[in-house]
C-alpha cells in the first residue's frame, strides 16, 4: 500500500529542496524559523482532491521554469569558462544541452545538467561522403585528438574552479559541483558525426556527436538531437502528455523503497522515454483529464510485461539499438516488472480513492473519467 503522505513530501523536497536548504539559500534564520516552511506552493498541492491524484499530478508535472533556467545558466556559465581557456591553448570548442534537463523531463528542482563540450575544428564524416569535406592538417585519430580535449578540460576546469569538487575520474563526463555553482554540472568531450543523413540535411538533429570513453580510449556514437527532436514533436502533437508520463515514470521510481529502486533503475531516463514514446494514440487525453494517462500508462506497460514479441521488437527513438537490449536484458525485464507493478498500485489506490464504496471489481473507466481542474 503507498503511503502517498510520505510521497507528496518526498516529490517537494525533491522538487524544491528541503526545508533546511531552502532556508539556507535564502539566508533564513533557520533556529527562528525551524517549524516553518517557506517554500511555494505548487499548483498540485492546492487541489482539492486525494493524496494520490494530488501526487499523481505533482509527479507529472514539469518543476518550476526558474529552476530549470538556474541550470541552463550553470551550465552555459561553465561551457563558456572552458570554451575561454581552451581557446587559449589553441583548441577550438562549441557546446550543446543534452539529457534530461534539455528535454525538460527532469524531476529535480536542483537537477544535474549535461554539457557537450565539443571540438570544433576537426570532424568526422560517415562514408560514402556527399558533400565536399578538406583534409585536415591535424593528421592525428580523432581518439588522440578528443583525449587531448579531455585532459586540457580536466586541468581547466580544477584550476578554474578551485573551490568546486570537480571529479575527473568518470569516463564520460567532467563533474563539477559545490563552490559557487548551483548545480552540478556534467561536461562531456565530445566530436561531430556527420551521419549521411545530416550531409542530406543540413540538419543538426541528424547530426551524431562520438563521446570519448576515457579508460577504453574510444569514442562512442550518440544522436542526442534526434531523440531529443523526436521526444519533442511527438510531446507537441499529444500536447504535453508524453513528458507527463516520462515524469510520472521517473517519481515513481525515485520513490521506491532502496531494494526495488536499484534494480528499476536498471531502465534509465532514456529507456523510460523510449517506453513511453510508443503510447503513441494512448497519450490523446485532453488536460483536465490527464489522470487517464496513469491507466493509459498501466495497459501500456502490462501488455510489455505480458507480450515478449512486441516487447522485443521496439527501438529507441533514434533506432540506434533496442530498448530491452541482449546486453542487460534480463535486469530491464525485471525492472519494467517492478515498474508496471507500482502503475498499477497506483491505479488501484487512485480508483479507491474516487470510489472508496464501490463493491465491484476495478473499472478502468473510472479513472479514464475522472476530470481534475
Amino acid at each position: 500500500m503507498i503511503n502517498f503522505e510520505n510521497r507528496l513530501s518526498s516529490l517537494k523536497d525533491r522538487r524544491q529542496g528541503s526545508t533546511e536548504r531552502v532556508k539556507f539559500e535564502s539566508a533564513i534564520d533557520y533556529e527562528v524559523n525551524r517549524e516553518m516552511d517557506f517554500r511555494e506552493k505548487e499548483d498540485y498541492e492546492n487541489l482539492k482532491e486525494s493524496n494520490s491524484i494530488k501526487y499523481t499530478i505533482g509527479a507529472m508535472a514539469p518543476v518550476s521554469k526558474r529552476s530549470t533556467e538556474i541550470s541552463f545558466e550553470e551550465g552555459t556559465r561553465v561551457a563558456e569558462n572552458l570554451m575561454k581557456s581552451l581557446r587559449s591553448k589553441g583548441i577550438s570548442s562549441s557546446h550543446r544541452f543534452q539529457g534530461s534537463v534539455a528535454l525538460d523531463i527532469h524531476i529535480e528542482g536542483h537537477s544535474d545538467v549535461d554539457v557537450l563540450i565539443i571540438k570544433q575544428d576537426i570532424i568526422l564524416v560517415q562514408r560514402p561522403y556527399i558533400n565536399t569535406y578538406s583534409e585536415p592538417s591535424d593528421k592525428r585519430s580523432m581518439e588522440d585528438i578528443i583525449k587531448e580535449l579531455r585532459i586540457e578540460s580536466e586541468s581547466i576546469l580544477t584550476n578554474n574552479f578551485p573551490k568546486a569538487n570537480v571529479n575527473i575520474k568518470n569516463n564520460k563526463s567532467i563533474s563539477l559541483e559545490g563552490g559557487s555553482l548551483k548545480r552540478k554540472v556534467d561536461v562531456v568531450p565530445s566530436c561531430w558525426y556527420d551521419t549521411i543523413e545530416y550531409q542530406k540535411t543540413g540538419n543538426e538533429s541528424d547530426r551524431g556527436i562520438n563521446i570519448y570513453h576515457k579508460e577504453d580510449h574510444i569514442l562512442i556514437f550518440n544522436q542526442p538531437f534526434k531523440h531529443m527532436e523526436l521526444i519533442e514533436k511527438k510531446d507537441s502533437f499529444y500536447n504535453g502528455n508524453l513528458k507527463m508520463v516520462i515524469r510520472l515514470m521517473k517519481n515513481m521510481i525515485a520513490d521506491m523503497p532502496e531494494d526495488k529502486k536499484r534494480k528499476a533503475k536498471k531502465l534509465s531516463s532514456f529507456d523510460l522515454a523510449s517506453i513511453a514514446y510508443y503510447m503513441d494514440s494512448y497519450l490523446n487525453i485532453p488536460f483536465n483529464m490527464r489522470i487517464a494517462l496513469v491507466e493509459k500508462l498501466r495497459s501500456h506497460l502490462n501488455k510489455l510485461v505480458q507480450d515478449k514479441m512486441f516487447r522485443d521488437s521496439l527501438y529507441v527513438p533514434d533506432n540506434s539499438r533496442k530498448i530491452f537490449n541482449a546486453e542487460d536484458y534480463n535486469e530491464k525485464v525485471e525492472a519494467l516488472n517492478i515498474l508496471a507493478s507500482d502503475i498499477s498500485d497506483l491505479s488501484m489506490a487512485i480508483f479507491n480513492d474516487i470510489k472508496p464504496l464501490y463493491v465491484k471489481q476495478f473499472d478502468s473507466n473510472i479513472i479514464l473519467n475522472k476530470q481534475v481542474a
